[in-house]
């Protein structure tokens, strides 16, 4: 018998990765800056043609970090159109247009994170070995959940996996122990049968053990846990370490 009858996955920097160096360029003050909006300035100017694309940039720059600040407390996760919009009403965009636009650049926007997403083949050898004996599926916080589907479907994760739970969704994101436990229900088990593998401590391991769950936590660039804090069930360098994790 498995130690855990079911695992869930955190979805980024766990089960895939962003190949970051593909992402488009955009110039901002004499340097080049990788970003999504470097591919976004055909729908900006249909929308709002008299909003450059160097100074929407700056406006999304910051409210993203108002954005990020804010969930810290409250754990909200609110939808990537809501972050558009938040940014084109900072740069003065037309309020009649203001929330179509913000549809179509975070459409845009996600086709471009949706492009660089790697899903390596040693995770998927792993979900086929873990399938045999366990329940899987995938947590994730993220603010678009079509295109977190979209992800799941391109790389045949979604046909891996019995449960998806997707932040933006709930309206709540980890390490609100709510969103593990919707994905501990899904899976029709209780939370001592479930282990959670995650990337990030705060959120994954935060968010898990506040849910009553076991974690693996992937310490990807080996630094060690965190000063003060209580290590997890397992530390794992990469996420093909949890099989024999597992077996020990």
């Amino acid at each position: 018998m498995p130690k855990f009858r079911g695992i869930l996955f955190d979805l980024f920097g766990t089960l895939v990765r962003f190949d970051v160096e593909r992402l488009p360029e955009i110039v901002v003050e004499g340097q080049r800056v990788h970003s999504t909006v470097g591919a976004l300035a055909a729908v900006l100017a249909e929308w709002c043609p008299d909003v450059g694309l160097e100074a929407f940039w700056g406006a999304l720059r910051t409210v993203s970090e108002e954005m990020a600040r804010a969930r810290v407390d409250d754990h909200v996760e609110l939808p990537s159109r809501e972050r558009f919009r938040r940014a084109l009403e900072r740069v003065g965009c037309d309020e009649r247009v203001r929330a179509e636009a913000a549809v179509h650049l975070s459409r845009a926007h996600m086709e471009q994170i949706m492009a660089l997403t790697v899903f390596p083949p040693a995770h998927a050898e792993l979900l086929a070995a873990l399938r045999a004996e366990h329940r899987l599926g995938v947590v994730s916080n993220f603010d678009d959940t079509a295109a977190a589907y979209d992800i799941l479907l391109r790389h045949g994760i979604a046909a891996r996996v019995d449960v998806v739970v997707v932040s933006e969704a709930l309206g709540l994101r980890k390490p609100h122990p709510a969103v593990v436990r919707v994905g501990v229900r899904r899976l029709g088990l209780s939370p001592g049968e479930v282990l959670f593998v995650g990337d990030t401590f705060a959120d994954d391991v935060g968010g898990a053990r506040a849910a009553g769950v076991e974690v693996a936590w992937i310490d990807t660039r080996g630094q060690g846990v965190p000063a003060g804090a209580v290590p997890p069930r397992y530390v794992l360098r990469t996420l093909p370490d949890l099989l024999p994790a597992l077996a020990t």
